[in-house]
């Protein structure tokens, strides 16, 4: 309170009471108070409370519909890259096929070769021996000494003397001696040996250095050439016939 208030009380000028006076300081006191002396706590409060109301609110996340979920393509899994197979490498053997021996050297020995009847062979067969054939063989033939066949063959047979028995060839037979053709045997290409004998059947053409016969089971498609032929009763030949003898002067 002022000098002048102070003055003016003890005056008395103006009939007042000293607790009317003193009232009406405090009054003004309380008007005349500035915002910084507020209660720090109240600053606090409202320093906080004015911090939050301008922060904005965070955008709500709009919920996709149904239809625009369905609309959505579907994720196509990359195609799988194709399994590279190497193929696998077969070892070639480094190997010389023997020559053939001119005929006057043909010495066969002893010793029988057997292809059973479980077994295959894919490729040429040769023997200083004999052969004896059960099974199936997918290639030429060749032997010093006799072949025999039971089996079945896809090629070539040379040998001494050639037996056919119940057995299927498809492939030409060329005999140093005799060749015999089994009833029960079928034989698809030509046949050159000494004295032939036919019982089963041949396709393609036989030359007989020595002479042919054809029994009464034997079926030949194909020309035959010998210098004698004896057919049996029953035979079929569908085929040229060529008989010549040696010896001209022999037909007198």
């Amino acid at each position: 309170m002022s000098d002048t208030d102070i003055k003016t009380i003890k005056s008395g000028d103006f009939g007042e009471s000293f607790s009317e006076l003193m009232k009406k300081a405090a009054e003004k006191e309380k008007e005349d108070k500035t915002p910084q002396e507020q209660d720090p706590k109240e600053k606090i409060m409202a320093i906080l409370n004015a911090r939050q109301a301008s922060q904005p609110e965070p955008p709500v996340a709009e919920e996709a519909s149904e239809a625009e979920a369905a609309a959505e393509p579907e994720a196509v899994a990359p195609p799988e890259e194709p399994v590279v197979v190497k193929p696998t490498e077969v070892p070639v053997f480094d190997w010389k096929e023997e020559e053939k021996p001119v005929v006057e050297s043909y010495q066969p020995v002893s010793e029988d070769g057997v292809i059973s009847s479980t077994t295959t062979i894919n490729g040429t067969v040769s023997s200083k021996g004999h052969i004896r054939v059960e099974g199936k063989v997918i290639g030429d033939i060749f032997a010093y000494g006799d072949v025999k066949v039971t089996g079945k063959i896809a090629g070539d047979i040379e040998g001494t003397d050639i037996e056919l028995g119940d057995c299927i060839v498809d492939g030409d037979i060329q005999a140093r001696g005799d060749v015999t053709i089994g009833k029960d045997s079928t034989l698809s290409g030509d046949v050159h040996g000494q004295l032939i004998t036919i019982d089963g059947k041949i396709k393609g053409n036989i030359d007989a250095a020595k002479g042919a016969h054809m029994s009464g089971t034997s079926v030949v498609k194909g020309a035959i050439s010998a210098p004698s032929l004896s057919v049996s009763a029953g035979a079929e030949l569908q085929g040229k016939v060529e008989v010549s003898m040696e010896d001209p002067e022999q037909n007198f």
